[in-house]
């Protein structure tokens, strides 16, 4: 199985207009006013229809995430593969592919529980993309709109599913204590790679999976005065910044860290490593950041 990127993610919130504020005035994302309604907010960050579809719900969670194919013969493969690996997947049917702006999607679940589609044919919007703050564009083409970190408490499990079924390749693993005692329990983490050069497309923390449902996901833009900029916006919009400015030691990520409005955290970066797969060798980490991130939990 080919899976070339991270499409789309599926949320739900119990209050729609908070999200649509956050993502004019914190994030520069762009509403798609063709598919919206008082029920669902679809927003832009490139070419694409959406990129986040937000819907109104009775929890503030993550849903599924989006993956996608190149084509009809890559999705009927990846369905074959799926059948002989006995995983369980259901065809949404061709309403829901509409509403997703593909051709067609199944859904499905990892081990740990989190919620996957893959699918093909992603259609772009009718009119360019232009951010409702001053960003030049974000980093998508070729490589998908960023990346998701999912709990796993069943590590090891979830980690082959991603490589022997869904065919990810490893990028990267971690494992490092968690603060400074002698008997500080460790963090382990697995991130993995699929058909592009973005270091990693999905990461899995062994931990259980939180009421967000997702520990987080990134986008990326194109300077630091960007990312300072976003910066600035967070604070200003009384954003809680779950992870301070820092630079990662695995794909060389610059960024922070901030709540969204469903409770899951987004990283807000640049300077993303894009690797020459054919001339890599799989790291180990023994730190999560060179400098900076460091975390802040936010008040209960």
């Amino acid at each position: 199985m080919k899976i070339q990127s991270l499409s789309y993610l599926l949320i739900e919130t119990t209050d729609l207009q908070e999200w649509a504020d956050y993502a004019k005035d914190v994030v520069g994302l762009m509403k798609n006013d063709s598919l919206s309604d008082e029920q669902n907010l679809f927003l832009r960050m490139d070419e694409k229809s959406f990129r986040f579809h937000i819907k109104t719900g009775s929890s503030k969670k993550y849903l599924a995430a989006g993956f996608s194919l190149s084509d009809k013969a890559a999705f009927d493969n990846a369905k074959s593969e799926l059948d002989k690996a006995k995983v369980d997947y259901e065809d949404l049917g061709h309403e829901i592919a509409k509403l997703r702006c593909v051709e067609e999607c199944i859904g499905l679940h990892d081990p740990a529980g989190n919620r996957l589609e893959l699918s093909y044919g992603s259609k772009d919007a009718s009119e360019p993309f232009a951010s409702t703050q001053d960003i030049k564009g974000f980093i998508t083409k070729g490589l998908g709109f960023g990346h998701v970190v999912f709990a796993a408490p069943n590590l090891e499990l979830a980690h082959r599913f991603y490589i022997d079924i869904l065919g990810f390749g490893d990028s990267d693993y971690m494992n490092f204590p968690m603060g400074p005692a002698p008997d500080a329990p460790e963090v382990k983490l697995n991130f993995m790679h699929c058909d592009n050069p973005r270091h990693h497309t999905v990461a899995l923390y062994e931990s259980p999976i939180p009421p967000s449902g997702l520990i987080h996901t990134m986008v990326e833009v194109n300077n630091i005065d960007e990312v300072g900029h976003g910066l600035d916006r967070a604070m200003q919009n009384n954003v809680h910044i779950s992870s301070s400015l820092g630079r990662h030691s695995n794909d060389m990520m610059v960024s922070f860290y901030m709540q969204t409005p469903s409770g899951f955290d987004l990283e807000f970066g640049y300077d993303g490593w894009q690797v020459d797969w054919d001339n890599f060798e799989m790291q180990k980490s023994k730190i999560p950041s060179f400098w900076g991130h460091a975390f802040s939990p936010p008040e209960s």
